[in-house]
């Protein structure tokens, strides 16, 4: 259950943050710029667990660097990742804590490819650290 005294410590300013913090995502994503999508992965301090993850239907990645390494793959071919931006939304789940849904297009395909466009329902999960929001979590859920 949330505690609404928590999740109301997340401020208008935060919210909008985490969105461009996404909506930065996207774009690096589109870009095929994994030094966009390093910055917006979280960092693990020393000694703490790694709490970076992608897990799709397909597969499932543990850790930053294999959530990078796995965007270094699809990069090699046709990426494009566009979220319907009217559709965003973020939600509080504590201080420091957020849900982020997207509807979103992800078109794939092999280089020099046109791909093939499908819809998710992203769901991602943002952190706050000592470097501000950062994504900790990618769970694209398949729209059709």
């Amino acid at each position: 259950m949330i505690n609404e005294q928590n999740a109301n410590t997340i401020s208008a300013a935060d919210i909008e943050e985490i969105r461009d913090l996404f909506l930065r995502q996207a774009a690096g994503e589109t870009a095929h710029d994994i030094e966009v999508i390093k910055s917006v992965l979280a960092n693990t301090p020393p000694g703490q667990p790694d709490p970076v993850n992608f897990v799709a239907r397909a597969y499932r990645f543990w850790g930053r660097d294999a959530v990078v390494d796995h965007f270094r793959t699809v990069f090699a071919g046709t990426w494009r990742f566009e979220p319907e931006e009217d559709a965003i939304r973020v939600l509080p789940l504590g201080p420091d804590t957020a849900h982020i849904y997207a509807p979103t297009r992800i078109t794939v395909g092999a280089a020099g490819q046109a791909g093939t466009t499908y819809s998710f329902l992203v769901n991602e999960f943002a952190i706050r650290t000592a470097e501000g929001w950062r994504i900790s979590a990618i769970v694209p859920v398949p729209a059709q």
